[in-house]
């Protein structure tokens, strides 16, 4: 089922995403970027690879897992680097030597894993992490994707979603050491958010929409990560260290 996502297996597509929202999705590499430098990282669920392919930029090494083999066929020949590699994956349990990675990021990936298993997909992280190395794990905040008055459908290829303490308590059943930071519009985005909202340029010529100009060219600039207001927030994204 998840083949039929696209042609080329699960996850987004930056060419083909609306700006708004890969720019959500790509502010979580922009938040791990800082950590990587030198080191040895692992994705686990790279989709596209472009996140990965963004961090090799900077990481020594980056190992990249997804259990789709299509996943692994198509980012192998769109995203070519020296430390860079793309391979599949059996789901939780990663066949990677203990402490081996300096960084291991997840995002939007917790979501997709059977409650019954998350346990497992924490550990697994875990045991290939080495001492003092860092972890970071993204997902959307539930309770902020609901809209007020408005019935809910959940993501058909979510098995469980997510509020602060939801994620908090899968957490700290493998980690001691963690903190969970969130993902805000900025203020300019949240003013366009209303303008588009009361729609008052829907019907102006090209040059004169402000709202559409603004919302094609939005970046990870548009959106800020904070560390307050967490059940407000659009997306978490928690912070362990293994010590």
């Amino acid at each position: 089922m998840l083949d039929d996502l696209r042609p080329g297996g699960s996850g987004i597509l930056p060419e083909e995403t609306p700006p708004k929202f890969f720019a959500r999705h790509l502010s979580a590499y922009h938040f791990a970027f800082p950590y990587v430098e030198g080191k040895d990282v692992l994705e686990i669920g790279f989709g596209d690879g472009y996140g990965a392919n963004f961090l090799a930029g900077r990481a020594r090494s980056v190992k990249a897992v997804d259990v789709l083999d299509r996943n692994v066929e198509l980012a192998s020949k769109k995203y070519k680097r020296h430390n860079l590699e793309f391979r599949k994956s059996f789901g939780s349990y990663l066949d990677f030597s203990g402490d081996m990675f300096d960084v291991v990021v997840s995002f939007q990936v917790i979501e997709h894993v059977p409650e019954n298993e998350i346990q497992a997909y924490l550990a697994s992280i875990k045991r290939v992490l080495k001492k003092g190395g860092i972890v970071f794990i993204s997902t959307l905040n539930l309770d902020k994707n609901k809209k007020t008055n408005r019935p809910y459908t959940k993501n058909p290829f979510h098995v469980k979603e997510f509020t602060f303490s939801d994620l908090s308590a899968a957490i700290k059943t493998v980690f001691n050491n963690y903190e969970i930071a969130g993902l805000f519009y900025t203020k300019k985005l949240r003013i366009f958010e209303r303008l588009k909202k009361i729609g008052i340029f829907r019907y102006l010529p090209g040059p004169l929409n402000i709202v559409d100009k603004y919302y094609k060219n939005i970046t990870v600039n548009d959106f800020i990560w904070q560390r307050k207001n967490l059940p407000k927030c659009v997306d978490f994204m928690v912070i362990c260290k293994k010590i």
